[in-house]
């Protein structure tokens, strides 16, 4: 896969019965599914069953098992309830016949309210920064010991305060990165929301590991992974092919889990959908 049209493709799920569906997993480095993939077909799945009347605000999922790379995926989708102004679904991914994955999705017709949020915090704009690319070239190569290219990724991304592998000391738990499409697509409004729900799993738990001058790759971790992921979406209307900066809280870690909780502005400073996922933060036994 080398092109923005090919992800997208490969992102997108096929219909085999009224609420069957079938995707096709990604290829991840470690030869599991990334979460973001498996999130972002079930919620095709779930809003393919639902009107164009209801607009998706919130999902919350749990990774059950590992993803099989090389393996697709089916998505199994319960139309729990179809209300007046609320529909919700839940689907369940599965390989061999066992799920890896369930989400719960809820869909609302919007209605008018009172409105606030918190701004967005002051932080150095894009263009002032440097892109990540060099910098997770660079993870692979001191971390990997077989592959070390970075399969396709196509969102650009850029961090305002890394962590420097070659002086790995703590830092704030409080921190986030620009992210944008690499290259513009169109005004599919549920194709935007899949690929934001897509990146919202990237670099997230990292937080959690930075107070303990940690990346996800040290050696001192024996297992790292997602537990669950929860996301809220504030807009109808936002574009993932511009500029968005998502701003990651590593609020707690202990009993070798860890809380993250996440917040994704527009350029413009517009709140566009709010996240939260605990992680597995396994150390290896002292020997």
């Amino acid at each position: 896969m080398k092109t923005l049209a090919q992800f997208t493709e490969s992102l997108a799920v096929e219909r085999l019965d009224r609420l069957l569906f079938r995707g096709q997993p990604n290829d991840w480095p470690n030869r599991h599914v990334f979460g973001g993939h498996v999130v972002a077909q079930a919620m095709e799945a779930a809003e393919k069953t639902v009107s164009d009347d209801y607009h998706l605000h919130s999902l919350h999922g749990y990774f059950l098992r590992p993803g099989i790379a090389g393996q697709p995926i089916i998505y199994d989708v319960d139309p729990i309830r179809d209300g007046r102004s609320f529909v919700t679904r839940r689907v369940v991914a599965l390989q061999n016949s066992e799920a890896i994955f369930t989400l719960e999705a809820s869909f609302h017709v919007g209605e008018d309210g009172v409105s606030h949020q918190i701004d967005m915090p002051d932080v150095p704009m894009p263009e002032d920064l440097d892109d990540d690319e060099a910098y997770y070239q660079k993870i692979l190569r001191a971390f990997s010991s077989g592959n070390k290219t970075r399969p396709f990724w196509p969102f650009e991304t850029r961090a305002i305060d890394r962590m420097d592998l070659d002086n790995m000391k703590p830092k704030d738990p409080v921190t986030g990165y620009w992210l944008r499409l690499k290259e513009p697509i169109g005004d599919d409004q549920a194709l935007h929301r899949r690929l934001l729900a897509y990146i919202s799993d990237f670099a997230f738990l990292s937080s959690n590991l930075r107070p303990h001058a940690m990346i996800p790759r040290d050696p001192r971790l024996k297992t790292v992974a997602s537990l669950d992921h929860a996301m809220w979406f504030h807009r109808d209307s936002f574009r993932s092919d511009d500029w968005i900066f998502y701003k990651t809280e590593g609020y707690w870690s202990g009993k070798g889990r860890g809380l993250a909780r996440g917040a994704l502005y527009a350029r413009d400073g517009r709140l566009i959908a709010s996240t939260a996922q605990e992680s597995l933060l396994r150390l290896k036994k002292e020997t």
